[in-house]
Formats: structure tokens, C-alpha cells, sequence
């Protein structure tokens, strides 16, 4: 129980987080000039170094050429999802405020893991989508209009 807790912990403290990547990264790119490139660098660029910081700490490894090669080609999208949900955040933050983003972020989230567990994508079991799923999701997208309808 006390390990379940303490994860679940993490993973509000992770989203608490990520609710304050947005309107810190929309600041970042107010400050340099408004363009999101520059700023989605300079945050990816902050990110490598701590997590090379770590990974020499640790004395971890990193694989070899032999086993980067033997990986899925789609492996290397989570990069490229990443500093596009970056860049989105600092345009679409300062338009549509952080609760009613996160709320659009977390329609999507729903949205895409029901496909990826339906059609067993990125290596996972398929587990089909149910109308559980399906209703679930539809409250969310409830939750999104009425956040939305307070502007």
C-alpha cells in the first residue's frame, strides 16, 4: 500500500508539474522574442543536461550503435511529440489560459490511449476499447465544454 501511495503521489506532483510546464514556457517565450524554436531549445537543452548529469551520477551505460540500430523507427517519436507539445503549450496558453489547455491535453491523452491500447500500437497489448471507455471519455469531453463555456 505505502509503495502504491507514494507512487501515486508522483504522478500528482508529475502533473502538477506539467500543469506548470505551459504558462512557464509561454513566459520563456514572451521573454525571447515570441517565437517558439528558441525557447523549446533552450527547455530540451536544460533537459538534456540534467538527465546527462544523472546518467553520469549513476554511472548508467547508454547502449551501443549496434543495439540504437536494432530499435523500432517509432522509438524516436516521443522526442519529436515532446517538443511539439511544447511548443504548442507556449501559443496556446496565453490564448486559451492553463485549465482549459490542460483540459484539451487531457482529451487528447484519453483520446489517443483508447487507439493505442484498441489497436495494440507502440508494442502494447491490445485491449479493445468498451463502452466504458468510450463514456469515460465523453465526460471528459463534457468537462472540456463546460470549461470552456466560463470565457
Amino acid at each position: 500500500m505505502t509503495s502504491g501511495l507514494l507512487a501515486g503521489f508522483a504522478v500528482v506532483l508529475g502533473g502538477v508539474l506539467v500543469a506548470a510546464q505551459g504558462p512557464i514556457y509561454a513566459r520563456l517565450s514572451a521573454l525571447v522574442g515570441g517565437n517558439p524554436l528558441a525557447p523549446a531549445f533552450l527547455a530540451f537543452a536544460t533537459a538534456t543536461l540534467v538527465l546527462g548529469a544523472a546518467l553520469l551520477a549513476g554511472q548508467v551505460r547508454l547502449p551501443d550503435a549496434r543495439q540504437l540500430a536494432t530499435l523500432p523507427w517509432w522509438v524516436w517519436l516521443g522526442g519529436l511529440f515532446g517538443a511539439y507539445q511544447v511548443m504548442v503549450s507556449m501559443q496556446a496558453v496565453p490564448v486559451l489560459g492553463v485549465t482549459l489547455f490542460l483540459m484539451l491535453v487531457i482529451l487528447g491523452n484519453m483520446a489517443g490511449a483508447a487507439l493505442f491500447d484498441h489497436y495494440g500500437w507502440f508494442g502494447l497489448s491490445r485491449r479493445p476499447i468498451d463502452l466504458k471507455a468510450i463514456l469515460g471519455i465523453a465526460l471528459i469531453f463534457a468537462g472540456v465544454l463546460l470549461t470552456a463555456s466560463r470565457r
